[in-house]
């Protein structure tokens, strides 16, 4: 009988956070070559491919995204799991964040931890950002970075603009809306702003990287609140009309110390300021 082993899994909703191998090996402090040994064995154990490669990105194939879909099903069900049995005092510190938030970002939140915190290890969680709210309530977190309202001690960061994009090697179909699905505060902005403007919903997406592909593949646009620095075969669209913002917070459990929790926020703050 084929298994699915939870470190793999992990390692398969890192890449489709990050969108790549490079960006989730460097989240999940692994090589490379660990990483994609995950996705490997995961393809061995099933014994069907998951993931393509196109250019110098990958992407997932139609039942590597039905592998991701149950991926974050499993993931969720086993950390709840372990929360009940071990309790919110576990020896590791646990950052849940959405998949939109930059390494830059995350590392800041990593250095605060490791400076307040130095005999306690780091563990990052990615999940769409119902979830990440989900975390903040049954105390699953200790750091939650997620969009708009998180609950009791919710601290805002910074309002970020979405930027709309389209395939770099043609001229974008405007009127061909890529989104994730429902839930998503993003897809919320993206959709009110085509009810004004006779835009439609082509294709609805789990993830960054089934995004960024479909975006490719079928010549319609999308936006981001973080575009992908140097993402092939995507480009900025500047000439379509300006997306509310949306607003990046953060939530803290009372595991942390409130100077903690005031010293991430800060560094998160820098952190965007330093971008701009």
């Amino acid at each position: 009988m084929a298994t699915l082993d939870i470190t793999c899994l992990r390692s398969l909703v890192t890449v489709a956070s990050f969108g790549g191998v490079r960006r989730a090996a460097d989240s999940l402090h692994l090589s490379q070559a660990a990483v994609s040994g995950h996705l490997r064995r995961l393809e061995s154990e099933l014994g069907f491919p998951i993931v393509a490669r196109q250019g110098r990105s990958i992407a997932f194939t139609s039942r590597g995204e039905d592998v991701l879909r149950e991926a974050y099903r499993l993931l969720g069900e086993h950390d709840i799991a372990l929360s009940r049995l071990l309790g919110p005092e576990t020896g590791d510190l646990v950052v849940v964040s959405t998949e939109h938030t930059t390494e830059p970002e995350l590392r800041a939140v990593a250095r605060v931890l490791s400076r307040d915190y130095p005999d306690r290890s780091i563990r990052f969680r990615f999940h769409r950002s119902a979830r990440v709210r989900e975390s903040v309530h049954d105390r699953s977190a200790d750091v939650a970075l997620g969009f708009g309202d998180l609950g009791h001690g919710t601290t805002h960061i910074a309002d970020l603009p979405l930027t709309w994009i389209g395939p770099a090697d043609r001229a974008p179909e405007t009127g061909k809306l890529i989104t994730f699905t429902a839930p998503c505060a993003i897809r919320e902005r993206i959709l009110t702003s085509a009810a004004a403007s006779g835009r439609h919903l082509a294709r609805e997406c789990i993830d960054l990287i089934s995004l960024l592909t479909a975006v490719r593949t079928t010549g319609g646009i999308t936006a981001l609140p973080q575009v992908p620095d140097r993402e092939p075969g995507l480009r900025r669209l500047d000439t379509l009309p300006p997306l509310p913002t949306i607003p990046l917070s953060l939530a803290t459990s009372r595991r942390l110390a409130a100077g903690t929790r005031d010293a991430i926020a800060s560094a998160l703050q820098e952190t965007w300021c330093a971008h701009l």
